[in-house]
C-alpha cells in the first residue's frame, strides 16, 4: 500500500488508486471478523489484515492533509488576485506563476506531498479558480472586482 506515494505525487490520480485498495482493505476486514469468530486460530494472524487496513488509513489522512494545503495556497493566491482585481478594476488574464496550457491558465505545484491541479478562469471584472480533487470534486474560488471572495465545494455531474 506504501507503493502508491511511489508511483504518484499527482493527488488527482490518488483517487483512482485509493479506489483500487478498497478491495484488499475489505478482504482484510472480513479476515479480521472470520478470525476473531474462529477462536482455533492464534491471534497474531491478526496482524497482516490490521496492517492493511492502518496503512489505508495513513494513505487517505495524508492525501486529505496535502488536499487542504493545497486548498490554503488556492486561497491565498485568490487573495492575492483578488486585491489586483480590485486595485486595477479588472481581473488579469494570467496571474504571476501561473503556466498557460493551450486554452486555459492552470498550476500544477499546489499541495505539500501530493500535488494538486487548480485552474484559472477570468473576465474583465471577475475570476474562478477551481482546485481539483478528483475528477469532477473540488473547490471553487470565485472573486473580482466589488466581488467578495468566496471559497465553495463543486461536485458535477
Amino acid at each position: 500500500m506504501l507503493g502508491v506515494f511511489v508511483i504518484t505525487t499527482n493527488g488527482t490520480s490518488l483517487v483512482f488508486l485509493v479506489g483500487l485498495l478498497l478491495l484488499p482493505v475489505l478482504v482484510s476486514f472480513v479476515s479480521i471478523i472470520v478470525r476473531l469468530i474462529s477462536f482455533k486460530r492464534k491471534k497474531y494472524f491478526l496482524v497482516r489484515p490490521v496492517l492493511t487496513i492502518s496503512m489505508f488509513i495513513l494513505v487517505v489522512v495524508i492525501a486529505n492533509w496535502t488536499y487542504q494545503v493545497a486548498l490554503d495556497q488556492t486561497v491565498s493566491e485568490a487573495e492575492a488576485v483578488h486585491r489586483l482585481c480590485n486595485e486595477n478594476s479588472s481581473c488579469p488574464e494570467k496571474p504571476v506563476g501561473w503556466r498557460i496550457n493551450d486554452s486555459w491558465v492552470s498550476r500544477n505545484d499546489l499541495g505539500f506531498w501530493l500535488k494538486y491541479t487548480a485552474s484559472y478562469h477570468s473576465d474583465n471584472d471577475s475570476f474562478m479558480i477551481r482546485l481539483y480533487r478528483g475528477p469532477d470534486v473540488g473547490e471553487i474560488v470565485t472573486g473580482g472586482v466589488n466581488f467578495d471572495l468566496k471559497v465553495s465545494a463543486y461536485e458535477d455531474g
